[in-house]
């Protein structure tokens, strides 16, 4: 949301330490390596333009991941920006849109809720 690119770096480099931690039993392999793939990309470049657009596929395959795994005890909402075309997970209802950041802050809806 910043606009931070050594930040939005950062996390994606500590989401692939997360992710390259769980057991193929809990999550399958093939989703582990998509959303490695996408992070991978995300930390890989300093561009927040280019990291807003994997982070467009990040959240593809998150959201389907949310849809079919309990991720956790909170609900999970699934927003959407009809400018980008593109969802994001949060664990707010409140509208803070990544893909535009300072710029278009509240662009989007809650289409729908992840019950964990």
């Amino acid at each position: 949301i910043a606009g931070d690119a050594s930040k939005a770096s950062a996390n994606a480099t500590q989401f692939i330490k997360v992710a390259n931690g769980i057991d193929y039993k809990v999550i399958a392999e093939g989703n582990i390596h998509a959303l490695l793939k996408d992070a991978g990309t995300i930390s890989d470049t300093q561009d927040i333009k280019k990291q807003r657009e994997q982070f467009a596929n990040l959240s593809t395959n998150m959201i389907a991941l949310a849809k079919g795994t309990k991720l956790g005890a909170q609900p999970i909402y699934e927003t959407y920006c009809p400018m980008k075309k593109a969802s994001w997970l949060s664990d707010s209802k409140a509208i803070k849109n990544p893909y535009y950041g300072s710029t278009m802050l509240s662009c989007g809806k809650v289409v729908g809720t992840i019950n964990q």
